[in-house]
């Protein structure tokens, strides 16, 4: 799907620990636009995400990711940065969404490996994250859903300068940066 939307929206996506949120807020600061990280939002209005899956399931908590997601998507300004949970595109009624409020999704794609060493210290926080071979399955179950998204850039450097600048790139070729320059 082509975005011709004249002030974007930029939708980071991408497996635990491939660097959403800190890319994100590393691109919302070189573009001088919002950010919004959807599960800081859902932790602030809802609870924490653990707790979420503790007492609803994980189809309780993609209730309220979706209804989150849909209240973020009608209020969020042009051209900004939404970064996604690792599942949250995953859901067939989040990509509807994104969808008809002309996102344009950006998959930040690295080896298993690698993602499963950058979330080792943080398994605690994680509902899904029980064991290695359950979590390569996920990895695995997600990944071609992904790959369904406008743009793929590889996120396997632990330089997040070089990612930025292909962030960056897709971002000027959908006209941010002309947009920002244009209003001065």
């Amino acid at each position: 799907m082509e975005n011709y939307s004249p002030a974007p929206l930029l939708v980071l996506i991408g497996f635990m620990g491939a660097g959403k949120s800190t890319l994100g807020r590393l691109l919302a600061n070189q573009l001088g636009c919002p950010l919004v990280d959807l599960d800081v939002e859902i932790t602030s209005r809802h609870g924490t995400i653990s707790g979420l899956f503790a007492s609803y399931g994980e189809s309780g908590f993609r209730a309220v990711e979706h209804h989150q997601l849909r209240l973020t998507l009608e209020s969020l300004p042009r051209p900004s940065i939404l970064a996604l949970g690792g599942g949250a595109y995953v859901q067939p009624a989040n990509r509807e969404l994104l969808a008809h409020h002309a996102a344009t999704v950006i998959f930040l794609d690295a080896p298993f490996d690698v993602l499963h060493a950058r979330i080792a210290g943080t398994a605690h926080l994680r509902p899904l994250v029980r064991d290695s071979e359950g979590l390569r399955n996920l990895y695995e179950q997600r990944r071609p859903i992904y790959l369904q998204a406008h743009h793929t850039v590889s996120a396997s450097s632990a330089d997040p300068s070089a990612l930025l600048a292909s962030l960056v790139q897709i971002a000027n070729l959908l006209g941010i940066l002309t947009a920002e320059r244009d209003k001065l």
